[in-house]
């Protein structure tokens, strides 16, 4: 087993834990309840269930460039640079076709939520460019009682249906089942409401915001997910996609997610 990082905030209202594999932030709990999505075969071996936590995506997000899908990063074993009671720092190197970077996640807990912060170094020569995205899934007692407000004003991009132009709904997000949508140029804060409890998200570097859930059909070609697992999650994934991200030589980019837990 790798090295599990365990994160306690000041108080002890929240407890977190990091996985050095990935850098994936694979528990959040407040106050004895998780709000991050897990499946049950991931509970003893992380590795084994690439579905849930917070995975890193990077150089890639998805399909939108000609690597890998998904990038790299998350696949492999981080370097932990720093850890404290409530916040940790890992790194990993790129080298070659992935391209050369030095990448960093750095989490921060605090006493309703934690912050994600993830970072780029081009050590290479050459200007590099790449995509990115912290792909979270949030734990929901039923996806088809959960509703996402933000995102009301904004076009999006239909990806179960090649990528086609889709105008504003102009109303909130409600019962997001089977849905892939990517929301360029997205608003700093989205909420998530359920009848237990809200979510307040915020974004910062990253540009774009994409928002999925696999629904029934989808998620039986998944080997990692259990027959209905789908209806308790929403990912909310803070994205870099449109545009790409261009670095120079030893230029650095930033991009934050934080989440927070409001209060009743």
């Amino acid at each position: 087993m790798l090295p599990i990082l365990e994160l306690r905030s000041k108080s002890g209202r929240s407890t977190a834990r990091v996985s050095s594999f990935g850098a994936r932030l694979i528990d959040w709990t407040f106050e004895g309840q998780p709000h991050l999505f897990m499946p049950q075969a991931g509970a003893a071996d992380e590795v084994v269930a690439p579905h849930g936590g917070v995975p890193v995506l990077f150089p890639q997000f998805g399909l939108f460039g000609p690597g890998r899908k998904h990038g790299v990063v998350r696949d492999r074993d981080w370097r932990v640079e720093e850890q404290g009671e409530s916040s940790c720092l890992l790194r990993t190197r790129l080298r070659g076709e992935d391209g050369d970077f030095d990448v960093f996640l750095r989490v921060d807990l605090h006493d309703d939520g934690p912050d994600l912060s993830l970072s780029a170094v081009n050590v290479g020569t050459q200007s590099q460019s790449f995509t990115a995205g912290l792909h979270t899934y949030l734990r929901v007692p039923n996806i088809e009682t959960t509703l996402l407000e933000g995102l009301e004003a904004v076009a999006y991009e239909d990806a179960l249906q090649n990528l086609t132009p889709v105008e504003p709904a102009w109303v909130p997000l409600t019962a997001p089942v089977n849905v892939d949508r990517v929301y360029a140029a997205a608003p700093r804060r989205l909420q998530l409401r359920t009848p237990d409890f809200a979510l307040l998200l915020e974004q910062s570097g990253f540009h774009d915001t994409v928002v999925w859930n696999p629904g029934p059909e989808i998620a039986k070609t998944f080997a990692d997910l259990n027959d209905g697992e789908w209806r308790t999650f929403l990912c909310v994934e803070a994205a870099q996609i449109r545009p790409p991200v261009t670095l120079g030589p030893m230029d650095t980019w930033y991009g934050t997610q934080k989440i927070r837990r409001l209060a009743a």
